[in-house]
């Protein structure tokens, strides 16, 4: 996972990103029909969901629409998520209420979305009406512990972390417990968390932020992330794996991942 993201995306994301796929990857294939919350570009989902896979060229190609529905607001980027070839619909909608009817999906997912939106407990709470009984949503969340370990506050302190929270927009980060209170309100049952975030790994990619910044002005000028694909082939893959391969106690942890059921 780590090599096909670093072939499409900046070192620090794919460092997280690739972490996250992992973790999905006991519960695939899906039970459909399934949505996607905060589908953004659909580029996890094609790195991380496709169960059916076409090997050319060295390239993971998506050989079906995996995904029923791709959901996010409109002022993101799935417009993007066209082109990949995941999802059998896409569909924008308000941040609020999710355009579909009481218990129609049997899977839902949403990957590092939550601790962004503005109506925290709408969201959930329509995650679980659209939900069938004994259906499952899995999702990860960044957690309080994540501005702590960023290496930039070890310099700066809270000003670094303040600066960081409005950059990454992160109007929800709370520590597990609180999370698991807002699941809880809202009807669903924890069946199962992880912690996938240390301390050392979350500075890790705290500084990749920095080295990535070639990926961003490469972006700006011409709206790709990676132009040269093969320089993965320098990164120090088995050690960067190694960083991020471990679970972590979830007090401990700077990002969660959940299995909740209806």
């Amino acid at each position: 996972f780590l090599k096909q993201y670093l072939q499409e995306r900046p070192l620090f994301l794919s460092l997280i990103r690739a972490k996250e796929a992992f973790l999905y990857q006991k519960y695939l294939p899906f039970k459909k029909p399934v949505l996607d919350i905060g589908c953004g570009d659909g580029m996890f989902a094609k790195l991380s969901f496709a169960n059916k896979f076409k090997v050319q060229s060295s390239k993971f190609k998506v050989n079906e629409r995996i995904i029923d529905i791709g959901l996010d607001v409109k002022d993101s980027r799935i417009e993007e998520a066209k082109r990949l070839g995941v999802y059998k619909k896409l569909v924008i909608y308000d941040g609020v209420k999710i355009p579909f009817p009481d218990n129609y999906f049997s899977t839902i997912v949403s990957n590092c979305v939550l601790e962004h939106v503005t109506h925290l407990d709408s969201v959930i709470s329509e995650a679980y009406r659209v939900l069938k009984p004994g259906g499952v949503f899995l999702t990860t969340v960044m957690a309080a512990p994540w501005e702590e370990y960023l290496f930039g506050s070890i310099f700066l302190g809270s000003w670094y972390q303040n600066w960081m929270r409005k950059k990454q927009v992160h109007l929800n980060l709370y520590n597990h417990k609180n999370w698991d209170k807002e699941f809880k309100k809202s009807g669903f049952r924890i069946v199962g968390k992880v912690g996938y975030l240390d301390q050392k790994a979350s500075r890790l990619i705290d500084f990749c932020h920095y080295l990535s910044i070639p990926s961003l002005i490469s972006y700006k000028l011409f709206k790709k992330w990676v132009l040269w694909k093969y320089f993965v082939d320098y990164y120090p893959l088995k050690n960067l794996a190694n960083s991020i391969s471990d679970n972590v106690n979830p007090d401990k942890s700077a990002a969660l991942f959940y299995l909740l059921r209806k």
